[in-house]
């Protein structure tokens, strides 16, 4: 279970690092650039052709979903599986008395 849950935290860093970027490339609406700009202007454009904008709104979709449920994932790893989270169902002893010295 620790293998999988360190599993699960990487692919959370990687995917929100590749989130970062694709939302730091995607040109702003009024088209004057974005980040990519500062890499050389239609940075974009030269990766993946005249329909930039297409294909980082699919990305940025995709990046969050898979973000979304990899925390749900993580959620579910920490939590323990499906527990009751009820402090009623629980049964907790008191602690037993100890003799005054």
């Amino acid at each position: 279970m620790a293998f999988l849950l360190g599993l699960l935290f990487v692919i959370e860093v990687l995917v929100a690092l590749l989130m970062v970027a694709v939302v730091m490339l995607q040109p702003p609406k009024d088209q004057s650039g974005g980040m990519g700009s500062a890499f050389g202007g239609g940075f974009g454009e030269e990766v993946f052709g005249g329909r930039t904008g297409n294909v980082l709104s699919r990305t940025t979709v995709v990046l969050g979903i898979i973000l979304i449920l990899n925390s749900l994932a993580i959620a579910y790893c920490m939590r323990g599986g499906l527990q009751s989270a009820s402090l009623a169902d629980r049964q907790v002893e008191a602690p037993a008395e100890v003799p005054a010295q």
